[in-house]
């Protein structure tokens, strides 16, 4: 049922002389047509497997991680997740965190970062000592996605709307840390005088499917106001607001609920 499979460090640095290559070999069979990402370098380009050419063999091995340590926390996850969750299979691929602008500034220990590409297809990039609780959390977020059950796989690029990403983002958020604790670097940056500001602009724009605008809210601009993650803080409250009013006994409820349900709830409050 659960697959793991690591793409290590220092696997890399054996094959860095031909690294297209061999990350064609390890990605090609987490793409096709019918997923989110459907080529394999566009998996190796958004965890930045590229740059690794120019790295020295120091710098590769410093990203090193402990692989018996990482196949147990990531099948704990996956046991404590199917008591909530039911999935026919999972494969979680584990590739080096390499610092992105967001994250940089934080303690290495959280540049845990993941992607789900379909049903029971999770990638997860590790920092080489990653922080448990940071990691199970996302684990359990990227696993929420992968439910086969999730109805964002009924969904097309003209129909993935704002909306739609909030509830999406949101009801994952509201299942990974009610199982872990919460110590996302993003959410001290989303005050309530951000949270008004960010909602005057976002409400305009739920129904549409415009990647463009859609990336400005989702991930933030901090050069226009929006911090990083802005898009996950909101979506977060939105999918809380409503569970108050609409408590669940089964987190996969939150599934069948119309996207304009929580909007609407949330609505509500802050009027």
């Amino acid at each position: 049922m659960l697959e793991i499979k690591q793409i290590t460090p220092s696997e890399i640095l054996s094959n860095q002389h031909r690294l297209d290559e061999f990350l064609k070999g390890k990605l090609r069979n987490l793409v096709n047509k019918n997923y989110w990402m459907t080529e394999w370098e566009q998996i190796a380009q958004r965890f930045q497997l590229f740059k690794l050419k120019d790295l020295s063999n120091e710098e590769i091995l410093s990203y090193e991680w402990d692989k018996n340590y990482i196949d147990e926390v990531v099948e704990q996850t996956f046991l404590t997740v199917s008591k909530h969750l039911k999935f026919d299979e999972i494969k979680v691929t584990i590739l080096p965190a390499l610092p992105f602008p967001w994250f940089q500034n934080y303690d290495q220990a959280i540049w845990t970062n993941g992607f789900t590409n379909s049903p029971g297809n999770i990638i997860i990039a590790i920092p080489p000592q990653p922080d448990l609780d940071f990691l199970q959390y996302l684990l359990a977020h990227e696993t929420h996605h992968a439910s086969p059950e999730n109805p964002i796989y009924n969904l097309t690029l003209d129909t993935f709307t704002l909306e739609e990403w909030y509830k999406m983002e949101g009801t994952a958020e509201f299942f990974s840390l009610s199982l872990y604790p919460d110590k996302r670097w993003w959410k001290d940056s989303f005050t309530e005088a951000v949270e008004f500001a960010y909602w005057s602009e976002c409400k305009e724009f739920l129904k549409t499917a415009d990647d463009k605008i859609k990336g400005r809210l989702c991930f933030g601009n901090p050069k226009k106001g929006i911090p990083y993650f802005a898009g996950y803080s909101f979506a977060l409250n939105i999918v809380s607001n409503y569970v108050k009013t609409n408590p669940v006994s089964d987190i996969r409820d939150l599934f069948f609920v119309e996207p304009s349900k929580f909007i609407e709830s949330y609505k509500s409050e802050v009027k």
